[in-house]
């Protein structure tokens, strides 16, 4: 079976399927990492330190079928309800942690056109993708498998943030963080078209080494509407790969000339941005408390209350990693909108950013 290897932070990863559209369309999605088309699906070599712990690599394989199976069928009765978001429901089954606080368990996410079940002790996910879930591609990698592979990392002790991350003109490390639609992308993008250098729009992973905690972009394309597309001028030049929805992804590393900067692993976050849309004509910044900043990360965070060890172990990394951060609420208004510069102007009013 024809298979996709890549590495994520020393995790190797190995996505099969017999549909050559699904190998093409993963290929792409994790275009960043250098991935390796197989024609034949092989277990990726474990990382050092994965092999040191005795952990599995980490494969996922996706099946195509007609329909799903019934309910009772892709759930077993014995699995406990852990979670439910609109149409992605996810339960668990059996221990959830072994006597050494390690992940465990299985779990089964039925997203109403795909299925995963995971099985955390093997580090395997197996998938099963209806022609529904095919009618927007982007949306079947970028979330419904994207969901099994972060909870299969989740358990090699690499934690999700969804927040975006880019660098001020004084080096300085900013996270944008908030729910969908808070205006995330729109103004890590303004940002970027005023000089900051953006490395990803709505996802980071979090680690440690022997040194300290550490934070890295999930990378990946960025996510922009298209309204900002046809508001801005300024992007006429990106590449735009895949259009969903009301969004398309474009190549925003290579836009932005932060490729290379997006494999840095960061130890210090400087500032914590919350952004609200508000209907006002001038966009405004307030101090926030870090406690709550620190919530909202947590709360933004695939399965962050899984797995008691590795929930107080992401707490202490983000508690590192926020040591000396400033924290700040946003108040994002039509000004904006109307000239992206002035996001900038915002967040930095001393600060030396480039307008061109």
């Amino acid at each position: 079976m024809p298979a996709v290897t890549l590495a994520i932070c020393g995790n190797p990863v190995s996505i099969s399927a017999r549909a050559p559209r699904l190998i093409r369309l993963f290929a792409d999605y994790f275009r960043y990492y250098d991935p390796i088309t197989l024609p034949f699906a092989e277990a990726p070599a474990r990382s050092p330190s994965a092999a040191a712990e005795n952990f599995p690599a980490l494969s996922i394989e996706l099946k195509l079928c007609r329909e799903l199976p019934l309910h009772d069928a892709l759930i077993p009765p014995t699995a406990e309800l852990f979670s439910q978001t609109g149409v992605v429901s996810l339960w668990r089954e059996g221990q959830t942690t072994g006597r050494e606080g390690e992940a465990k368990g299985r779990f089964y996410f039925h997203l109403g056109v795909a299925a995963f079940r995971v099985d955390v002790d093997a580090g395997q996910a197996i998938g099963l993708v209806t022609p529904q879930a095919l009618e927007y591609p982007h949306i079947l990698a970028n979330t419904y498998a994207l969901f099994a592979l972060l909870l299969l990392l989740r358990s090699r002790k690499l934690y999700h943030l969804h927040a975006a991350a880019i660098l001020s003109p004084d080096e300085k490390l900013w996270l944008i963080c908030g729910a969908q639609r808070a205006g995330k992308t729109t103004l890590t993008t303004a940002l970027g078209l005023a000089g900051w250098r953006p490395v990803s729009d709505d996802s980071l992973l979090v680690g440690r080494d022997q040194d300290s905690a550490w934070l890295t972009p999930l990378r990946k394309y960025f996510h922009i509407g298209d309204e900002l597309l046809h508001r801005w001028p300024e992007l006429a030049g990106v590449t735009r790969h895949h259009q969903y929805l009301d969004r398309t992804c474009v190549g925003g590393l290579e836009f932005f000339k932060t490729r290379g900067l997006a494999e840095t692993r960061f130890r210090r976050i400087d500032h914590i941005v919350l952004p609200q849309i508000v209907n006002e004509s001038r966009s405004r910044l307030e101090p926030l408390a870090k406690s709550e900043a620190l919530l909202r990360l947590a709360e933004q965070s695939m399965f962050f209350q899984l797995w008691r060890d590795h929930t107080a172990r992401q707490w202490q990394s983000l508690n590192e990693l926020t040591a000396s951060a400033a924290c700040h609420r946003l108040f994002s208004a039509a000004d904006v909108l109307t000239e992206p510069h002035n996001a900038a102007k915002v967040l930095s009013p001393t600060a030396k950013f480039m307008l061109s």
